[in-house]
């Protein structure tokens, strides 16, 4: 029998007797350390376990509560590792034969007073590309990271609160599909209507609509490409009482008169061309609107006193002509 046909025989014949015999007691070193499952008609492969209920199960240390002894947090993982699978890592001799694959079941010890679970996955280079970890009765995390060992996302969650995080400056998140590459925004929804029950915060600018923000010189905080219907709408803005200072040039009605003829417009009003090109600035349109209101007022105040002066010359004209109608009388 040739030696490779010899050692493919001795394989079949030592995996046969691991499925028959599945224990494999961590007491004890060698062969003798492969028994008999209980009961032994029980054919999955357990380690440290005489009756496993799967096809492969480990155990990690028996006592939870237990506090054991280790040298320093790397001899607790070390120690604690159960399952260790793939290639070699490069640094193996440092992580004590670590591979690409681990998961640790870590228990109370010396170093720290809570067990805690991991699961390691490294690529072919030695760079770590993912850790689940737990703290019993603890917190949680989950962390991806790219081939340069930056972290990509990290989602962590504790009592109160669950936080997922897209720690690269150029991260995207879409709901509901893939966004075509290039990507053009850094949140999509593509399916679907989203609610937000609490306060939004917006520290750029929001667009309904559209994505134009500058109109001419200026830039927009909120653009909406539609209608707007709102209940309430306020504006700050400089008011016009400036009209009822005394150094206000108020024109007569002969110099409005003779402006509206030549312009078709009022004074300090945009014309129908200027606000069809650039549209109306409700605050400012209020104000110019206040100020027209306000001179019309000085104007209704110069007429009355004009009438009040009028009705007291003409009941002193009155007066007069009465006199001189007594007097011819008295002649």
């Amino acid at each position: 029998m040739k030696p490779s046909f010899t050692l493919l025989f001795f394989g079949i014949f030592i995996l046969s007797t691991i499925t028959t015999n599945a224990q494999i007691s961590t007491g004890a070193g060698g062969a003798g350390s492969i028994l008999p499952n209980s009961p032994t008609s029980n054919v999955n492969l357990g380690i440290g376990v005489d009756n496993p209920k799967s096809k492969l199960e480990i155990a990690g240390f028996p006592a939870i509560n237990t506090t054991y002894t280790f040298l320093d947090n790397g001899d607790s993982f070390d120690k604690s590792r159960l399952l260790n699978i793939g290639t070699l890592r490069e640094n193996s001799t440092s992580t004590n034969g670590a591979r690409l694959l681990t998961f640790y079941d870590v228990p109370p010890s010396n170093i720290l007073p809570y067990a805690q679970t991991m699961l390691a996955i490294e690529d072919r280079n030695d760079a770590n590309r993912l850790r689940h970890s737990a703290k019993a009765n603890g917190d949680s995390s989950f962390k991806l990271s790219d081939r340069n060992q930056k972290l990509v996302l990290e989602l962590y969650e504790n009592d109160e609160a669950g936080i997922l995080t897209l720690n690269k400056p150029d991260s995207y998140f879409t709901i509901g599909g893939m966004q075509t590459w290039p990507v053009p925004y850094r949140l999509m929804v593509k399916n679907g209507a989203s609610k937000f029950e609490g306060a939004v915060y917006v520290d750029t600018n929001l667009g309904i609509g559209t994505s134009n923000f500058v109109d001419g010189a200026d830039t927009y905080r909120l653009s909406v490409k539609g209608k707007i219907r709102a209940e309430e709408v306020k504006v700050y803005n400089t008011w016009a009482d400036y009209v009822f200072r005394k150094d206000y040039k108020l024109l007569n009605l002969k110099e409005v008169e003779k402006y509206i003829a030549e312009n078709g417009h009022l004074p300090n009003v945009p014309s129908a061309k200027e606000i069809t090109e650039k549209g109306l600035e409700l605050g400012e349109m209020a104000k110019i609107q206040q100020e027209k209101i306000e001179e019309l007022t000085l104007y209704l105040i110069q007429q009355n006193k004009e009438n009040e002066q009028l009705n007291k010359d003409i009941q002193e004209l009155k007066a007069q002509m009465k006199i001189l109608l007594d007097k011819k009388c008295q002649n």
